[in-house]
């Protein structure tokens, strides 16, 4: 994983132009807020456990933050290729949706800059962790600002088939620096939260709805299930997506359109809020389809951009480029449903 800040701000980068061919770590250890509750020792609390302790979960995140930094040290030592040993190491900290997209950023990695090559390797740690463990569940999440970007997210730990915690999602709390969770993370007396059930209705929505009405946006211009969705940073970017869809150049010849897709890992992390709503982390995913119209097959083909071609460089009729990624997405009991912000990259292209 690049460092949080650099993955926000590529976040729906999606609409890359297509030509046409003629004939063809945390650093600081603090404790959690003083209103977070501590533990007690009454017999109630002592029955219900999370997965980790504080310290156990601020140590798994310390190792996470170490091996990152190290696989993207690697990697940055390569200016052309990918490399299979930083993949590995990293597959040993993270997993899930955010090392589909970890992956792919490593094997685009000739088509970055030298400054994002460099800015990628750069080092980074996380400060001010505040940990949620929900109360009989085998996951937890952590609350924290990275250094030395201020970038603040939500981070979701998980085993992967029993091998060992994995860093599964990291997402922004918000599109911006000052940006903070809608209502604070619910906990009982013991300091441990709830877990809400992905099928379990919010509002308007549960969080496995969610994904469908974002990726409404893509493919309707949120005509449809996207309705159900209040207005944000993130609708409005997969909006103005949907609009300029086919305001490119070749537009003359080929068109392109959105179809969801299905994430390749559907584990959603949702939590519940002291006000009752429900925080959710949910993934999602969709194919970008750039097609010739009928009338050019014969004499023209599409040529993928640097970034396609690093998976096909084939010139082709079609380019079908598929997107990864995941929401943070807060449920109010009441209103429309809120996607605080997204993250997407293309992981393949065919």
């Amino acid at each position: 994983m690049r460092t949080p800040p650099h993955r926000v701000t590529c976040a729906l980068a999606i609409a890359a132009a297509l030509t046409l061919s003629a004939g063809c770590g945390q650093r600081d250890d603090h404790d959690d807020p003083q209103n977070t509750p501590h533990p007690t020792t009454t017999a109630p609390a002592l029955a219900r456990k999370g997965a980790v302790t504080r310290d156990e979960a601020k140590a798994i995140l310390a190792r996470y933050v170490s091996v990152n930094n190290w696989a993207n040290a690697i990697q940055g030592r390569q200016r052309t290729s990918p490399s299979a040993q930083a993949r590995r190491l990293l597959a040993t900290v993270e997993g899930g949706q955010l090392l589909e997209q970890s992956v792919a950023d490593y094997k685009t990695w000739r088509t970055k800059t030298a400054t994002e090559q460099k800015d990628y390797a750069r080092p980074f740690y996380y400060v001010d962790p505040v940990v949620y463990a929900p109360a009989g569940e085998k996951w937890f999440a952590i609350e924290a600002k990275a250094d030395p970007s201020g970038w603040k997210g939500l981070l979701i730990f998980d085993q992967a088939d029993d091998k060992g915690w994995r860093n599964v999602a990291t997402v922004a709390l918000g599109d911006n620096k000052s940006a903070r969770l809608p209502a604070p993370i619910a906990t009982d007396r013991a300091g441990l939260a709830t877990a809400v059930n992905p099928t379990t209705r919010s509002g308007k929505l549960a969080p496995n709805q969610v994904a469908d009405a974002f990726e409404d946006h893509f493919v309707t211009g949120g005509t449809g299930a996207g309705q159900a969705l209040a207005s944000s940073a993130s609708t409005r970017a997969a909006l103005k997506v949907y609009k300029e869809r086919n305001q490119h150049k070749d537009a003359r010849a080929a068109t392109k359109s959105f179809k969801q897709a299905d994430a390749r890992h559907q584990q959603i992390y949702a939590l519940k809020l002291r006000d009752g709503s429900t925080l959710a982390v949910v993934p999602s995913a969709h194919d970008q389809h750039y097609v010739l119209k009928k009338e050019f097959f014969l004499r023209a083909k599409i040529t993928p951009n640097e970034e396609e071609a690093v998976f096909n460089p084939a010139k082709r009729i079609a380019v079908i480029d598929e997107f990864q990624g995941m929401l943070l997405a807060h449920l109010p009991t009441s209103g429309n449903p809120k996607i605080l912000s997204h993250e997407f990259r293309m992981v393949d292209s065919q």
